[in-house]
């Protein structure tokens, strides 16, 4: 905490870079702790218990300086705070002396060791002394006045424990070694005393401080569980009793009802909300009419404002309970936020050589490729791993595919097609053949090659445009003979049954529809050829039972007198089986027949049918 300062002076004179995003995101968790700090320095200093004491503000000095001096700069605000009750007739002096000698006198003590427990004993001791002076200074001193400086000395030794508990939470580079029940305790008297702090007693038939410490015990319990809930209840009750002067009675009925909202822990908001509503003006109303323990107003506000928040925002909430519970959901998000600040270095130096290279020329142009490629990559993860962990759910796949593959080899039982089948990320299938320049072992080379590197590419996350281009670049720049490769990729999503079609000088793709067989094809020149090659996709909604054919030219080669491919869209038409293997192998056969006692090229033929 002591770096708190430093690092939000640091960001606010930072240079804005591509990475701004992300490094805001740290910021904003700097700035919403110092503003944290200096709300609750302010309501905390001048929360009165029992309406005579002021213990908040001494332990929380004493808490703040123990984890750094930079934290000296909450001193004013905690006497501000204090003093805002001058005038109230409270007898606020022994205790503002005491704030400000324990601020000055641990500061100045910075760099001894001195343990949490001592520095509470201190601050006791301190307030009594200052306060044992005043009195003796005071013409006139009541009985009541030393009974309570006792009370309050006591209070301080607990509220130290607390705060010390409760702002290590919010410490992200500590970890808390604080039981649950120790957290939760904390950070529900804490946040009740924020309540407190505020002064308002009532707005309409509402109390603000009951309003509020019903709210957060019924959220505690309903995220976190019974034990929780019941601890939350007892503690926000025990508060709002020494806060208000309310009964006793209050204690019971908030623990009541906060293990009521544990028992119902995941479940059903709105039954949650009534039944924890129905516990509060149950036992509020035993008492009777109009002497009632609680106001029937605020555990119904209450509860229907839990059962209204929209879920984005009880998701969001979910990184500040895990780090209660101590759960593994804290720490992989915590060492999220920490991955994505070393991915924005790197993406941002990605980007930067990407540019760098992007005006070199056609041999050197796959380096600036590889660099975009991989900011991209890098971009995506980012993207993973900024959804929260409670939120993360794999997408439900409605579609299955079964392919069938057939091939002919023109030499040597060694084809120059080369082809692909395989699963990627989130749900979607890749389909790819390539064709490569001329016959046998070098054709087959060339075509294995940018096969290969497509698969590793879009499995490394590259998109498919960006690693077509890539590939292009990578052909051009491997030999100045020419090599060039035909491409026909399909990326089938089994989540929204959608297919996208690439063609880069591949042959026509057929797809079957009931009898229906229809012919899609793309003019494009081969990859290698030229540098700038174009590039664009047709897109199909596949419905259950489509049959999806992808063949490389040697088939379509095969009667080259009839340009509109008839005799294949008649023999895929009178294929009357649903295994795409012999689906396969009976298009080869019918292709062989076709070319007859001329010399065949290689043939392959890949077919898919989507269930």
């Amino acid at each position: 905490m002591e770096l708190l300062l430093e690092n939000v002076r640091n960001t606010f004179f930072s240079k804005r870079a591509k990475t701004s995003r992300t490094v805001s995101k740290v910021a904003a968790y700097d700035y919403a702790r110092v503003i944290l700090i200096v709300a609750s320095s302010f309501l905390l200093g001048r929360v009165s218990l029992f309406y005579a004491i002021f213990p908040c503000g001494i332990a929380l000095i004493t808490v703040l300086m123990s984890k750094g001096r930079a934290n000296v700069y909450t001193l004013p605000i905690i006497l501000g705070g204090l003093l805002t009750n001058y005038g109230t007739g409270y007898d606020l002096w022994g205790d503002a002396i005491a704030v400000l000698v324990c601020g000055i006198g641990f500061f100045l003590l910075n760099k001894i060791k001195i343990s949490i427990v001592m520095r509470a004993f201190i601050a006791a001791g301190v307030m009594v002394l200052a306060k044992s002076i005043y009195y003796f200074l005071s013409p006139l001193v009541f009985v009541y006045d030393v009974f309570m400086m006792f009370v309050e000395a006591i209070l301080i030794l607990a509220f130290v424990y607390i705060f010390y508990i409760f702002y290590g939470l919010i410490d992200k580079e500590v970890k808390n070694k604080s039981s649950i029940a120790e957290s939760v305790i904390a950070t529900t008297v804490v946040i009740t005393m924020l309540l407190g702090g505020i002064g308002i007693e009532s707005i309409w038939v509402f109390s603000p401080l009951y309003l509020g410490a019903l709210f957060l015990t019924l959220f505690i319990g309903y995220k976190i569980g019974v034990m929780e809930g019941g601890s939350a209840g007892v503690a926000s009750g025990i508060v709002v009793m020494i806060v208000s002067s309310g009964s006793p009675a209050i204690i019971g009925i908030f623990a009541c009802a906060g293990m009521v909202a544990g028992f119902f822990k995941g479940l059903n908001r709105v039954v949650t909300a009534v039944c924890f509503a129905a516990v509060c003006l149950a036992f509020g109303l035993i008492k009777g009419y109009p002497e009632l323990y609680i106001s029937i107003y605020d555990p119904l506000l209450a509860a229907g404002v839990f059962a209204l928040l929209p879920q984005s925002l009880m998701n969001k909430t979910e990184l500040v309970f895990a780090r209660i519970r101590q759960d593994h959901i804290y720490y992989e998000l915590l060492a999220k936020d920490r991955m994505k600040i070393m991915l924005g270095g790197y993406l941002e130096t990605f980007e930067k050589l990407a540019v760098l290279y992007s005006d070199t020329k056609n041999r050197s142009n796959i380096i600036s490729m590889q660099f975009r490629g991989m900011a991209k990559v890098i971009r995506t993860m980012m993207e993973e791993l900024t959804v929260s962990t409670a939120t993360i759910m794999q997408p439900k796949e409605k579609y299955q595919i079964k392919v069938g593959v057939s091939s002919y080899a023109k030499e040597d039982n060694v084809s120059g097609d080369s082809y692909v089948c395989a699963d990627l990320k989130d749900g979607e299938f890749m389909i790819a053949l390539s064709d490569g320049m001329g016959k046998g072992r070098n054709a087959s080379r060339e075509s294995a090659l940018t096969i290969t590197s497509l698969y590793n590419l879009m499995k490394a996350g590259f998109d498919v445009e960006l690693a077509l281009r890539t590939i292009n670049s990578l052909l051009l720049f491997k030999s100045t003979e020419e090599i060039f490769s035909t491409v026909d990729l399909g990326v089938f999503n089994k989540v929204t049954g959608k297919l996208k079609l690439f063609k880069i000088g591949a042959a026509a793709t057929f797809v079957k529809r009931g009898d229906k067989v229809e012919a899609i094809k793309v003019s494009a020149l081969p990859m290698g050829i030229v540098d700038s090659i174009r590039i664009s996709n047709i897109e199909l909604q596949v419905r259950r039972g489509d049959e999806i054919i992808i063949v490389s030219d040697g088939i379509t080669d095969a009667d080259r007198t009839d340009a509109q491919m008839d005799w294949i869209k008649e023999a895929i038409e009178n294929i009357r089986s649903r295994d795409p293997q012999t689906m396969a192998d009976l298009i080869i056969n019918k292709a062989v027949e076709r070319y007859g006692l001329k010399e065949k090229d290689d043939m392959t033929v890949i077919t898919a049918v989507v269930n």
